[in-house]
């Protein structure tokens, strides 16, 4: 199999043991008397983890063997999140989730540096499509089935049994060729984080404000999710008191709409530009944003959460083509590293926020509103950047 597809594979089966896990881990701390409040500081910890583990693993992965980081960082990820259930205590629970973050995110790092450097600009896109589908798609499976067995036979059991099965993952790891497809692809500097300088070594005005309009953009989009896409499932349950099961069915409906639209986000960005299909999005994301501060009926609500959770990331392919073929490929690892560390930096800290909000009477009302705000800024982003490429 090719490069592109065991990442796919990777992502399918990692994507749904992980999205098991995910669906419920926080509903578990939930039900089990943690506050939300309590609950956002943890995650905050498993962001913070991300941003710091992911960013130096993104870094080095330049300079060591690939699949060795990859198998490495993959077990401890394991050990970490299996760890965290069984933890009861506050303290435990951050460093474990810390950890956990950080692992998860270095072997995503990784693996979505291999992604780009094995495709071309002419089939990027196609790629990345078809990886975030796969990531979509198991999600939408692993929404409902997590949903529906923690329900069934707890938390606890179904959150060790889909954590200790990611080891299956590591076949595709472990058949994967991580070696570029050509020399200058890989960086001569020694492996550390003073590697990042090597990006304010670029010399060309355009590419350089090309990476500083995706930092810039990633930032914005992770203060907006931060405060409260990570959340979804505990804002259903805060908000409705839906239970496990109904949650995942929501948020399954959610990735799916997601999985189908990246599936076909680069026919769309084709036939209208990427660009344009970018701002579009990115526009109509924040208004839908507005419209869930003030919506309390279910069903509308929901509605317009699948929406908006569709609509944002089916075009996430897009703007990493776009980026990635107007940047050298040499600093592709380094960029994927400081940008992932600069969203999770960006999700942490909405997550510290979203535990204070959360304290307050209207406080879903006020992170929505906020979240909106960030979500524009983005917007703006995408139309500067247009600009900038047609100059």
């Amino acid at each position: 199999m090719s490069a592109p597809v065991l990442v796919a594979l990777f992502t399918f089966i990692d994507g749904l043991t992980q999205g098991i896990y995910g669906t419920i881990f926080n509903l578990m701390l939930r039900t089990g008397g943690l506050p939300t409040s309590a609950v956002g500081n943890i995650t905050s910890s498993n962001l913070w983890g991300a941003a710091f583990i992911g960013l130096f693993f993104g870094l080095v992965a330049e300079k060591y063997e690939k699949k060795t980081l990859l198998i490495m960082t993959q077990l401890l990820s394991i050990f970490f999140g299996t760890y965290r259930i069984f933890a009861t205590s506050s303290t435990i629970l951050g460093i474990t989730s810390f950890f956990h973050g950080g692992f998860s995110a270095a072997t995503a790092t990784i693996m979505s540096t291999i992604l780009v450097m094995k495709t071309s600009s002419e089939n990027r896109a196609r790629f990345l499509g078809l990886n975030l589908s796969a990531g979509m798609f198991t999600g939408v499976i692993a929404n409902v089935v997590g949903g529906l067995l923690g329900d069934a036979f707890g938390f606890r059991i179904v959150l060790l049994f889909s954590s200790l099965s990611r080891i299956l993952a590591l076949y595709p790891i472990l058949k994967l060729d991580t070696t570029s497809a050509s020399a200058n692809e890989e960086s001569d500097e020694t492996p550390s984080i003073a590697s990042f300088s090597k990006i304010f070594k670029i010399r060309d005005s355009k590419e350089v404000k090309t990476i500083l309009y995706y930092f810039l953009s990633n930032v914005n989009v992770g203060l907006g999710a931060g405060l409260f896409v990570v959340f979804g499932n505990v804002i259903f349950y805060d908000l409705f008191h839906m239970s496990a099961t109904v949650i995942g069915l929501i948020l399954a409906f959610a990735q799916l709409a997601t999985s189908l639209g990246a599936m076909f986000s680069y026919k769309i960005g084709r036939k209208f530009g990427d660009m344009n299909v970018l701002i579009f999005s990115y526009v109509f994301v924040p208004i839908l944003i507005v419209l869930l501060s003030f919506t309390r009926e279910p069903i509308t609500f929901t509605s317009v959460y699948i929406l908006r959770f569709a609509v944002m990331n089916m075009v996430g392919p897009l703007l990493s083509s776009v980026v990635f073929s107007h940047i050298p490929m040499n600093i592709v690892s380094s960029i994927n590293g400081v940008n992932n560390f600069l969203n999770n930096v960006s999700r942490a800290l909405s997550a510290v926020l979203f535990s204070v909000l959360t304290k307050f009477e209207n406080g879903y009302t006020l992170i929505f509103i906020i979240s909106s705000i960030f979500y524009f800024l983005n917007a703006y982003v995408m139309i500067r950047l247009r600009k900038h490429l047609g100059e």
